[in-house]
């Protein structure tokens, strides 16, 4: 069985990934993880190919594609990977317990059962209709979303789903996903609308997992808490270790930070997508930290880190 780990990044997110690839350490073997590009610059795309994680973006993309187009396409990105099962997490995330056998664990259960993906809903269990009027009332443009909803058929009383954490175990919906998203307009959470059309008027094809177990994001971040500060993995919610926290939310549980950090002789400057809970947020800058030490050689090279 193999298993490829999965994320995404443009050229903002590069710091954010940095720190997301670290959080992965000693939970995914780092020759089984990858890095779409989204958008990056020339010497991010050096700096991800030189340490064998990058894929690059497929030539059906257009140069300037919304990194939501990007991520519906991970069937392009990963063509030339070799995959039994392909787990998605968005680089604003931490692993926790989630890790290479457990998600392989979960990939066998999908196949058995003959599901084709495993994801989360929401946080607070929003159906598809609620979601649509949300986005609506937020003066959000979602008519191609709700076009392609009512076409398919999906009863807007259904758990609208996630497409933060994913784990794909067919190479058929997952290439029938990025055609899709081809060819409805772009709009605010494009392709996670367009999952949801794909795969709610069979809903037995996929396991619908927890978020307050595999995801947490939004509101319930701030009750995450870490009892062994010295286990950068263990986040627990509700008596129980989470899989994977989300710097995602609606409601203040995120930040989206100006970072000036001094490392030495050098000062790294940028935008860091990172956690509200203090517990997180120290966590999270201490992958970061972890992540510039080690390769700081390679990111001054780049101009990632700056002389100050």
């Amino acid at each position: 069985m193999s298993t490829l780990c999965v994320t995404g990044a443009n050229a903002r997110y590069f710091i954010t990934t940095l720190a997301f690839l670290e959080g992965l350490t000693g939970r995914f073997p780092l020759e089984r993880v990858r890095v779409c590009d989204f958008g990056l610059t020339d010497g991010q795309r050096d700096y991800l190919r030189a340490a064998g994680l990058l894929l690059d973006r497929p030539k059906i993309l257009p140069a300037d594609a919304h990194p939501y187009l990007c991520k519906g396409h991970l069937s392009e990105y990963c063509s030339g990977e070799a995959w039994d099962s392909l787990l998605w997490l968005d680089a604003d995330m931490m692993v926790g317990a989630l890790d290479l056998t457990m998600a392989e664990r979960l990939a066998e259960e999908l196949r058995v059962g003959g599901k084709a993906l495993a994801l989360t809903g929401t946080v607070d269990r929003m159906t598809v209709g609620g979601m649509m009027e949300e986005l609506r009332n937020g003066g959000h443009y979602v008519s191609p979303a709700e076009r392609l909803l009512g076409g398919r058929g999906v009863d807007l009383g259904m758990p609208y789903l996630s497409s933060g954490l994913m784990l794909w175990v067919s190479r058929g919906l997952l290439a029938q996903w990025a055609m899709t998203c081809r060819g409805v307009e772009q709009h605010a959470l494009w392709e996670q609308n367009v999952l949801n059309a794909l795969v709610l008027p069979d809903p037995a094809c996929v396991e619908v997992l927890d978020a307050r177990l595999w995801q947490v994001y939004d509101a319930p971040l701030a009750d995450v808490t870490m009892p062994d500060p010295r286990d950068r993995h263990d986040f627990v919610l509700d008596g129980r270790s989470v899989m994977a926290v989300h710097a995602s939310s609606r409601k203040g549980h995120h930040l989206d930070a100006d970072l000036a950090l001094n490392f030495g002789e050098h000062v790294l400057k940028g935008y860091l997508r990172t956690f509200a809970n203090p517990a997180l947020q120290q966590q999270h800058l201490r992958h970061l930290a972890a992540a510039v030490t080690r390769n700081r050689a390679a990111l001054a090279e780049i101009g990632v880190l700056q002389p100050r």
